[in-house]
């Protein structure tokens, strides 16, 4: 039996989040099993595996699990969202320093796990966001009420599949949950930002590659205010348009992003405002809803990156590929 040959072989990089209610097993399976198709080897790696010495002069070494890491891999797709550490990133900077290709880069990484940071970077840009403020104890109520209002959304540092967000409806809401957080956490740093009542129950979710709409759906909650599909929301596509690509690609330059899923609220004024970005977005509710292969995107846009041409891949495989794999 003939050995199947591969053009790249890469890693996907993945810590399992204990905080999560689903697990991230379907984005993982797509790209692994997808991979094949289009000529490449991919293995599941977790970044707390791996070992890395700095030095005087030389080629800085790799290992994992204690064993040297030759060849290197030649590409790597970060898949830690919210479980992203500082020795994970730690370790994705030194892959970078060895010179292999990352499908997001440890800054991009870095700023989309940075809530505050990447939508002070978009506002700087004049990308519409929600009014939002960080605040710590003690939070002075008055400003608040002045400034965002009511009802007010609440957000932690770190959250996703909608955890870690609520809504106060009243300010002695917000007093209420306030207080409880400072008794259990004086140190807490909480996001508060405006309500958008044109968004209440749904939301855009858009998912780019290489500044290009992959596929975009509208998602609406099961029941309160929080859209999230993952918590049994459903969603239907959505009809982007031209002007919304080129906002996407720009905003994926601002960002110095090449994956990422956005997350839009409705605002009757200007049409969509930015809430969130995520560097490794989920993507089983868009493939399903939108009947897109992100999957297949991902392999085609490192193509791109690794500048594999078709001929090349014909040339080195040797074994027939559908049509349908080949990027135009």
């Amino acid at each position: 039996m003939t050995k199947k040959k591969y053009i790249a072989h890469g890693w996907i990089l993945y810590r399992p989040d204990k905080g999560l209610v689903k697990q991230e097993s379907y984005e993982i399976d797509r790209l692994l099993e997808t991979a094949p198709r289009y000529g490449y080897k991919v293995e599941v790696v977790n970044p707390d595996e791996l070992s890395f010495f700095i030095g005087m002069g030389g080629r800085p070494d790799l290992f994992l699990r204690g064993e040297l890491v030759s060849p290197l891999p030649q590409f790597v797709i970060p898949r830690m969202g919210s479980a992203t550490s500082y020795f994970a990133l730690a370790a994705l900077r030194h892959l970078e320093k060895l010179g292999i290709y990352s499908l997001n880069s440890s800054r991009a990484v870095a700023l989309a796990q940075d809530k505050l940071r990447h939508l002070q970077i978009l506002s700087d840009a004049d990308f519409p966001v929600p009014k939002t403020i960080l605040v710590q104890f003690p939070v002075n109520l008055d400003l608040i009420e002045q400034e965002i209002g009511f009802p007010t959304v609440v957000k932690t540092r770190i959250g996703t599949q909608g955890s870690g967000v609520h809504l106060c409806e009243t300010r002695q809401a917000l007093n209420d949950l306030l207080q409880f957080v400072q008794a259990n956490n004086p140190d807490a740093e909480l996001f508060l930002q405006k309500f958008l009542p044109e968004s209440r129950g749904r939301d855009v979710r858009v998912l780019s590659i290489g500044g290009m709409i992959v596929g975009a759906m509208e998602r609406k909650a099961a029941e309160g205010f929080k859209s999230n599909y993952s918590q049994g929301g459903s969603a239907i596509p959505f009809e982007y348009g031209p002007k919304n690509q080129l906002a996407v690609a720009d905003t994926m330059k601002a960002l110095g992003m090449d994956m990422a899923g956005f997350d839009y609220l409705y605002d009757d004024e200007i049409g969509l405002r930015i809430l969130e970005v995520n560097s490794s977005p989920g993507f089983e509710g868009l493939e399903k809803t939108c009947q897109v292969d992100v999957a297949a995107e991902v392999f085609r846009f490192l193509d791109v990156k690794l500048k594999i041409s078709n001929k090349y891949k014909a040339r080195v495989l040797g074994w027939d590929q559908p049509a349908e794999c080949l990027p135009a």
